[in-house]
Order: structure tokens, then C-alpha cells, then sequence
């Protein structure tokens, strides 16, 4: 299952409507508390597959950075595909730094999106 966190409803839906199109779950985190119950497999009445990649927004900023190191700390082998807005350099190269294997522009994201859904589909994080 892949998860993302978004709250730009644009993506989120691009997102969830790619992963549908590819029958590959996804589900989203919108903030820490919700990232690591997906993490953790965390029973809430959904489909609640193991976390095979996490993109983050980095649209949220800070708490994009706060969520890529949680997820390095909780899963330092799960695959984070981080994007943003090419404007957000410095936030770029922070995800960067903090561990995201792939940190790509919006443009970027869009275009690869259903090759990352695909490559992240059944992948085994550990």
C-alpha cells in the first residue's frame, strides 16, 4: 500500500485516482498521527495493507520534513518519494537531506507519477 500525505486536493486526487487506475492501494496521512497508524497497520475498519512507499507534499512544509524523518526512524528502508513546488528549494534539498530517496518537482511528480505507483506497487520495504 502506498500512503501519501497532501492537502492540496489536486494531488491527492491524482494520486488515489492513478493508484485506483493501476489497482494499487493507497491511502492517505494527513498528519503525524495518521502516518504512523499507517505505518503501523493501525486496524480502522480499512483496507490496511503493509506500507510499500510514502510521497510527501512538501507543500506542508515543516511537517512534510517532521514526517520524513518519522518515517525514517519507524522505517528507514520504506521508499519516500518527496515533491513540491519548484520554488521550495530549500525545502527540496532538506527532504533531501533527511532521507527522501526521490524529491522531484510538481512537474516532475505528475509526469512519473504511474511509474512510481508501479515500481512501489508489491515492492517489501525491509
Amino acid at each position: 500500500m502506498i500512503i501519501y500525505a497532501c492537502t492540496d486536493l489536486i494531488f491527492a486526487t491524482k494520486i488515489s485516482s492513478t493508484a485506483d487506475a493501476l489497482s494499487v492501494t493507497s491511502r492517505p496521512a494527513r498528519n503525524s498521527e495518521a502516518l504512523q497508524k499507517r505505518l503501523d497497520q493501525v486496524d480502522d475498519g480499512r483496507l490496511n495493507l503493509p506500507v510499500t512507499a510514502a510521497f510527501i507534499d512538501l507543500s506542508l512544509e515543516q511537517t512534510a520534513i517532521d514526517m520524513i524523518v518519522q518515517i525514517k526512524k519507524h522505517a528507514p528502508h520504506l521508499p519516500i518519494v518527496a515533491f513540491g513546488p519548484h520554488v521550495f528549494a530549500q525545502l527540496l534539498k532538506q527532504a533531501h537531506d533527511q532521507g527522501a530517496n526521490f524529491v522531484l518537482t510538481q512537474g516532475q511528480f505528475t509526469q512519473s507519477l504511474p511509474d512510481l505507483i508501479t515500481k512501489y506497487k508489491d515492492k517489501d520495504p525491509d
